[in-house]
Formats: C-alpha cells, structure tokens, sequence
C-alpha cells in the first residue's frame, strides 16, 4: 500500500525529522511504500531515502497517486499557535478523505484548540480512526466526541546507535521558554563544578540553534554538540548519563537511550510523557533550584519501564497497520487493560 505522511517535516525539527523515520521505518517493515510531504522535498529525500513531495504544491499529485495518509505524528492538530498551521493539517485530511483515500491520525498530541478549532477538529475527524500518544489528547477528543486509542511516541521505534560514553549531562533548549536558559546554565555550572562534562544540543535550527550558543557562551566549558539527523540526535543522548531538556523530543530520546533525563514541562504533551517515562517534570514558570535539584538527583529510568513504552509504540504501528488495511478489528494500540504504565513516578509537580 502506498501511505503519504503528513508532518511538520523539512523544516530541520529533529523531533518531527525522528517521527517520520520511526514512522517510515515500522511501516516499510510491515510491507508499506512509504512518501513524505515536506517542506524542503528534496532535503527530506537525502535524510530518509524515500520519496517526497511539496507540502503544498505537490500535495494534488501525492494524494492522487497514494493509497492512504497518515497525518502525524506530533503535535499537529493545535491553533495555539498558530490558526493557520491546524487549517493546512485538517485541510489534508479533508482532501485525502475526498480523494477517496484510507485516511489515519496517528501519533498526535491533540490541544490546546480554541472554541472555533476544537469545531474544526470535530467536524475532521469524525469518522476517521485516531491514535494519540498522550492521555490530555484522548480525553480532549473524548469531549468533542471522538474515540481515540493511545500510543506511544513513533520515535522511540528508533534503535540507538553504538556510541562512545562521554558521560556528563546534556542540555536541550528551546528559546521561546521563559526562564529556561537560566535553569540550563545553572544546571551547566553544578555539573562543571562536580567535574562532569556538559554539552548543549539544539534539536532545531534558528532560534534554539542560538540558544544553544549562547548558553556555551555564557558558561565557559560547556561544549556545544551538533546533530543534523535523528540518528545522531540519539547518539549525542546515548553517549551521556542524564539529559535536561526542554524540547519533548529530547526526552524521547533519553528514554530510549536508557538514559536519566528531566525536564521542563513547558506543555502538556510534556508533562504526560514524563509522567509514563518517570522523568521529573518541573512546571512553568521554571523554579531554578527545583530544576537544579532534580538534575543532581536524577536517575535511570527502569529498563522494564522504557521496554513497556517501545513496546507500546511497536503495538501502535500493529495498529496502524491493520487500520490502513482495512482490518475491522486492528489490534489493541495501548496499554494492556488494566497496566497504567509509570503514572505518576518520578514526577514533580507544583
């Protein structure tokens, strides 16, 4: 079956770019001819190796020429931001569904939605077969009126690469949260001063790319690492003890790797990730010490925790397989009746 997905993709945002390839990558395996809509179609063949077209110019000719459409994962269908974007994503979902084809959200933190978007969405997806990775998302759409099965981030389908141990803590910023380069750099200097290594990772270009310098700046002795794929992302997590991040894909990735990790909780769809991954989740706005605190004292998290959640993300590709085929029972995408996997260790909260 030929699937198009539908993302925030080619717009260099290592955490969606990490979406496609666990979503690409568990749907090839289960026998799918995957094509991307992307920003920067060209870009996005060169890092995943599969064919892509322009999220708008070319999106006529990939609808006509596809099977399905997956619109996800990530945290598409929100107007918080942005009225536009949730037009553009339930606008592709309205063409796929018109265009005759088999149409899936997989994968989504739903909200915040305003009065006019929680219509929007309401009046989308009715009758289209939905998957969310967080609890918030399943109970939102509840109230509008839409069922829902829950998954677990697609990225952390993804496999860690063999690394080299540098030990030490890595900071994942995202410019555009009060308060949180003065955690990060308080974290940078506790960490220096015990004689660990720190480093700075930015998970997106432009701003937090500028973040990330700035807190290397401003701290002598923190090093600023680089990642230009998903991949390497991982890798920069893998090869640490703990991560502090205030980017959600930061935090897939150090539960994937195994590795400790808090963060700030700067949304929802944080918060709800780092009540099932046991991570410490420090809300807004940002008390410096608190996150100080927690960073010292953060440990691994359980192996037996991290293999339930890839589980339940393997489990969520079973699903969305079976949905795409046109299955009229797909198996069971969440938890097993009656597992509430890690809810609530490990959190911090007000």
């Amino acid at each position: 079956m030929k699937v198009l997905v539908s993302g925030y993709l080619g717009f260099g945002n290592l955490g969606d770019e990490a979406i496609l390839a666990g979503l690409a990558g568990g749907l090839t395996a289960r026998g799918h001819a995957v094509r991307a809509l992307s920003a920067a179609p060209a870009a996005t063949r060169a890092a995943h190796e599969l064919p892509a077209s322009h999220r708008l110019v070319g999106l006529p000719w990939a609808l006509a020429d596809g099977d399905a459409l997956v619109s996800g994962g990530g945290g598409l269908l929100q107007d918080g931001t942005s009225g536009r974007s949730l037009r553009y994503y339930l606008g592709v979902i309205r063409a796929a569904r018109a265009t005759g084809l088999r149409v899936a959200v997989f994968a989504q933190s739903v909200g915040p939605l305003s009065s006019r978007g929680r219509r929007a969405v309401a009046r989308a997806l009715r009758g289209v077969p939905v998957a969310v990775r967080d609890a918030g998302s399943e109970a939102l759409l509840a109230e509008l009126g839409i069922a829902s099965h829950r998954v677990a981030d697609v990225a952390l389908a993804l496999r860690p690469p063999p690394v080299r141990q540098v030990g030490g803590v890595l900071l994942i910023p995202r410019a555009d949260v009060a308060g949180a380069r003065a955690g990060l750099e308080a974290v940078a200097r506790d960490a220096l001063k015990e004689g660990r290594p720190v480093g700075v990772l930015a998970l997106q270009p432009g701003d937090d790319a500028r973040e990330a310098d700035a807190i290397a700046a401003a701290v002598p002795g923190v090093e600023r690492r680089l990642a230009a794929r998903p991949d390497e992302a991982l890798a920069r997590c893998a090869e640490v003890e703990r991560v502090v991040s205030v980017r959600l894909h930061g935090l897939v990735f150090a539960l994937r790797a195994g590795r400790a990790h808090v963060g700030v909780a700067y949304d929802p769809k944080v918060g709800g990730f780092l009540t099932e991954s046991g991570g410490a989740a420090l809300p807004l706005p940002l008390d410096v010490e608190r996150l100080r605190a927690a960073a010292r004292e953060a440990t691994a998290p359980d192996v037996a925790r991290v293999d339930r959640l890839v589980a339940r993300a393997e489990r969520g590709l079973d699903w969305l397989d079976a949905t795409l085929r046109g299955d009229p029972a797909p198996p069971e995408a969440g938890p097993p009746p009656g597992q509430r996997e890690g809810r609530g260790a490990g959190t911090m909260t007000p």
